[in-house]
């Protein structure tokens, strides 16, 4: 067992990433997502903070809110070593899937607040399409928050993923779970989760390149209730 903290994006991969480093018995300290202050949302998916925050609630595990200040991997290190010094962490967990150049600046932030690095969804690239038809069966929830211009149209944003949505991303020839930038996604429900978020109002933008659900409103839905109502 160790004490990890997950670095959160609010999507699948990292998502997935937490998922099993709770079966395996580890010790989620927190989630830790790097933000725009001034902008308000965080980095990996732009997402509104306040929305951030009501997922990480949802999972009922802190969230760290980290301001880049125009210094990211500065401001991640200095955090890290922070939360190393309060809680005695020993991980930091990303939710890389197959970019070793994305692994290798992972492993040198993570060494630099000397903490381990932990990659609990690697996969080879030709694993992908599997990953993602685990991470459904597996009861996850989510939708798509952001889709490249270049690739996918705007009736992306906002899809649920199931099984159409395997069949679709595969059509087009893209990676099945997105890891060249083709879409990002923002997870409502699944098996951590004590409740389930609805989103109640959104808006689809194009914004430098990307179509973007700007998700401005969510609630709480009791998992229990919601059981008994069907």
């Amino acid at each position: 067992m160790k004490k990890v903290a997950v670095c959160w994006s609010g999507g699948k991969d990292s998502c997935l990433a937490l998922y099993r480093l709770l079966q395996e018995k580890h010790e989620v300290v927190c989630l830790l997502s790097m933000v725009s202050e001034e902008d308000e949302r965080n980095h990996a998916h732009g997402i509104r903070l306040d929305i951030l925050q009501l997922q990480a609630d949802a999972i009922d595990i802190p969230l760290i809110m980290v301001n880049s200040a125009g210094e990211y991997e500065a401001s991640l290190i200095a955090s890290l070593t922070s939360i190393k010094e309060q809680h005695g962490l020993d991980a930091i967990a990303f939710g890389s899937l197959y970019m070793e150049e994305d692994r290798k600046w992972n492993k040198q932030v993570a060494e630099k607040a000397g903490l381990e690095a932990l990659f609990p969804v690697w996969i080879l690239e030709e694993q992908a399409s599997e990953l993602l038809e685990e991470f459904i069966s597996l009861g996850f929830q989510s939708i798509v928050c952001r889709a490249s211009a270049d690739i996918l149209d705007s009736s992306w944003t906002g899809r649920v993923l199931n099984a159409s949505f395997c069949e679709d991303i595969e059509a087009t020839k893209s990676c099945s779970m997105g890891e060249h930038g083709e879409y990002h996604t923002f997870v409502v429900d699944g098996p951590i989760f004590r409740k389930k978020l609805e989103v109640v109002h959104s808006d689809v933008i194009l914004n430098s390149g990307l179509w973007s659900l700007d998700i401005q409103s969510c609630r709480f839905i009791d998992k229990d209730m919601e059981a008994v109502m069907k």
